[in-house]
């Protein structure tokens, strides 16, 4: 199994290179600089792409992180296989480069020619570049020269395409007005404006367009484009969920739980839950289980949270295989099954859930449900450790300090007992000063 990271000491080029204009690249620092890492950090974990790629530059540029090519590349990676054609872009440089990722020129081509496609014209010139000076194929290069004229005419067929969907949404088709507002908001062959795409949003929600209630709502939720108000954006969840959509009643029931932009209500939340869940919706199932895990709004019912877990499960969806991994590893509503337990931890894993993979980390350190094997174990503390989890971080460092898998080496060990301990891990700086530095 390839570990997600490879540490790699390397002088950082900043991978816009000479196509990057200093005044972008200033204007990308100040915006680094105002970032709120730990709210940013949680929405990256999330699986929201823009979020990791953002990570991934504050590791690139050690700003309010560690500076750390491999956590980078780790960013940039899960970004880029969310599609997000610039971080396909500076995962294939780094590729090139050897930062943070071994060297390898399949690779790189690989993600720079996603890129490319994915409409990240500066990946063209990457490609150029290397046709031409590092492994010239005058084929290659007309190949991609091909495939850059064709990119350059779907962009203008979609600009032509845009201007009659916007016509159909100035002529009130509500439809229309949510896929203007969709296009503003991502950028999608137009130029990002997240105003414009509120307005559209409105206009479509105003008719009754349940996915722009929707998204009008996650646009206050998150303050997007707009001065972030929950209480609106309770309002809006709730005009889509009245119509039955699920991912609603699911957001609803999140604010009612957290009390925010409503009076706090569990049972409210769980009701709301519920009928998300009845629809199928697998985020829904998965906190309406955790609900009857804790007896929060319903009576604790650990069965119940079982079969929706494994409901949830089967449906793909990575926390709720993380979680049935630990009702199996425990014994919550079922019996202890450490196999079943490795497996479900393995599925949400390999999804990049790193609360599963310092789980299944464990695992094989334990050598529960399978053989042991410290060089697992390692390798999957590594990868939920480049995700920022403290107690992956505290394990290496355990690992480091005492020689399992690796060989004893103190310093390292302090090192990763300090990237714990500077989140706030108690473990960790009770490591440190039992190793003799003070906090």
């Amino acid at each position: 199994m390839t570990a997600l990271v490879t540490l790699v000491c390397a002088s950082w080029l900043h991978i816009g290179e000479a196509d990057a204009q200093t005044s972008a690249s200033a204007a990308q620092h100040a915006s680094l600089a105002s970032v709120d890492v730990q709210s940013l950090l949680k929405t990256a974990r999330s699986g929201d792409a823009i979020a990791q790629l953002k990570m991934g530059d504050l590791h690139m540029q050690g700003r309010g992180v560690l500076h750390n090519y491999s956590l980078a590349a780790a960013w940039y990676s899960k970004a880029a296989k969310g599609g997000n054609a610039k971080a396909q872009r500076k995962l294939g440089l780094m590729h090139l480069r050897a930062e943070g990722v071994a060297l390898s020129y399949p690779d790189a081509i690989m993600w720079l020619g996603r890129a490319a496609h994915g409409g990240e014209l500066a990946a063209f010139q990457d490609l150029y570049h290397h046709y031409t000076s590092v492994e010239p194929d005058p084929a290659a290069v007309q190949k991609w020269q091909e495939v850059e004229a064709g990119l350059k005419q779907s962009l203008e067929q979609d600009n032509e395409n845009f201007a009659e969907l916007l016509d159909k949404a100035k002529a009130g088709d509500a439809v229309a007005q949510r896929r203007v507002a969709l296009r503003y908001e991502k950028g999608r062959g137009i130029s990002r404006d997240f105003a414009a795409a509120r307005d559209w949003y409105l206009a479509a929600a105003d008719q009754g367009d349940v996915r722009a209630q929707d998204n009008l709502a996650d646009l206050y939720l998150a303050g997007t484009g707009v001065e972030r108000d929950s209480a609106r954006a309770a309002r809006w969840y709730q005009k889509a969920a009245d119509q039955g959509f699920a991912r609603s009643q699911y957001s609803l029931g999140v604010l009612y739980l957290k009390g925010l932009g409503v009076e706090q209500d569990a049972e409210r939340a769980a009701d709301l839950y519920r009928q998300a869940a009845t629809s199928g919706y697998a985020r829904a199932q998965t906190a309406l289980a955790r609900l009857y895990r804790r007896g929060e709004g319903v009576e604790e019912d650990q069965g119940q949270a079982f079969n929706l877990l494994k409901t949830a499960a089967l449906q793909g969806f990575g926390p709720a295989q993380r979680s049935l991994g630990v009702m199996y590893q425990f014994g919550y509503g079922t019996e202890i099954d450490d196999v079943a337990a490795v497996s479900w931890y393995q599925k949400a894993a390999e999804q990049g859930d790193a609360k599963a993979q310092e789980n299944l980390g464990f695992m094989y350190q334990a050598g529960r449900g399978v053989d042991k094997d410290y060089g697992l174990a390692m390798e999957w503390y590594r990868n939920a450790a480049s995700q920022g989890s403290a107690r992956a971080q505290n394990k290496i460092g355990v690992m480091y300090q005492f020689g399992k898998g690796v060989g004893a080496d103190v310093e390292e060990a302090r090192r990763w007992y300090r990237l714990a301990a500077d989140q706030g891990y108690k473990q960790a700086q009770l490591n440190l000063e039992a190793l003799g530095e003070v906090q």
